[in-house]
């Protein structure tokens, strides 16, 4: 998916021909040309004209907006896709206990599995994350055998808790992480994989209404008003590719404490307007890196469009598996061993 994003304040995005001009006191910021481009994110107090808002509802791209720091507001989206017979059979899905248990284990082993490839590939630097490379993989079988969507969520707050737990181990500790906090953020990683987390759920709603999919309704995440559920269970899987973002970035000094706002009560840590920047160009050039998977290589972005695809495909034929991407197709030129992951 090719993505714009727009975090100058004070920006107006307007159409000329068949290029997206961002503009800003009579300058010409950036020219983005339509063709391919799919979504359009919007940071704060960005303008866009009529026009070209009615241009982007006309080509299918989609408008996302978000705070200055990159807290979810909305969306702007033109008309659903896709067939009402398909959508008809996920809701009966998702209510099919045996169909929706199963593909909720998918979803959570795929995410268990990438975390633990990202710490294994720690192991020689950090050898004292081998104990929680040992709790992913119990926490691996206890999510073979959950019998009840209760059991596979206890099974994958067992394993992510022990992950962030090492986690913590990989970065300096003046970032002051410990583990996974939300709402507010309250130190610069768990900024970062918020950020991240919620940039790569708008990619996932996007993904799944090209496909003709219902975000809001999962199968490992429950209805909830307001919740993409169908778009956090396809992300499961490629968290960790966030979070490795975020450690390459911090421990490499690509961002440091300089880039990050001191905490607001009730905000908490958020990147500064450089540090978005810096985040935005690390994070697009990350997901366009080519992944081989299956014998087949494309960008990254591109297996959140293809996981959407196999779902839509598995909905219409159950017996079709449904198959998670591996994290290690990241580093292909550099294999870690995952021998010792179910």
């Amino acid at each position: 998916m090719r993505a714009l994003y727009v975090v100058e304040q004070g920006a107006i995005l307007r159409r000329s021909g068949e290029l997206l001009l961002v503009e800003r006191d009579g300058e010409t910021l950036a020219r983005v040309p339509l063709l391919r481009l799919q979504l359009v994110l919007l940071f704060g107090n960005v303008h866009v004209t009529t026009p070209t808002l009615a241009t982007l509802l006309e080509r299918g791209i989609e408008l996302v907006l978000l705070t200055a720091d990159g807290e979810y507001r909305g969306r702007l989206v033109g008309p659903e896709t896709g067939s009402a017979e398909l959508r008809v059979r996920q809701l009966e899905a998702s209510r099919d206990e045996g169909f929706a248990l199963e593909l909720a284990r998918r979803f959570v082993r795929g995410k268990l599995r990438n975390q633990g490839v990202l710490l294994l590939r720690s192991l020689d630097e950090h050898p004292d994350v081998r104990s929680a490379v040992d709790v992913l993989r119990d926490a691996l079988l206890r999510a073979g055998r959950a019998g009840g969507l209760g059991g596979l969520l206890a099974s994958e707050g067992y394993g992510s808790g022990a992950y962030f737990t090492a986690l913590a181990r990989l970065l300096p500790s003046s970032l002051g992480f410990s583990g996974r906090q939300r709402r507010p953020p309250p130190d610069p990683v768990n900024a970062l994989l918020s950020l991240g987390y919620t940039l790569l759920a708008q990619r996932a709603v996007s993904a799944l209404r090209a496909v003709g999919l219902d975000p809001t309704v999962g199968f490992l995440h429950q209805f909830r008003p307001g919740r993409p559920s169908l778009a956090l269970d396809l992300i499961e899987e490629f968290r960790p590719a966030v979070d490795a973002l975020a450690l390459r970035l911090l421990r490499g000094g690509e961002l440091t404490l300089e880039h990050f706002a001191p905490p607001d009560p009730e905000r908490g840590v958020r990147l500064t307007p450089e540090g978005l920047r810096r985040f935005l160009a690390a994070w697009e050039h990350w997901w366009d890196q080519q992944l081989l998977v299956a014998g087949t290589r494309r960008p990254a972005r591109e297996f959140l469009f293809e996981q959407a695809r196999r779902l839509a495909r598995i909905l219409r034929a159950p017996a079709e598996p449904y198959l998670t991407v591996p994290l290690e197709a990241w580093w292909a030129d550099q294999p870690a061993s995952t021998s010792d992951l179910v």
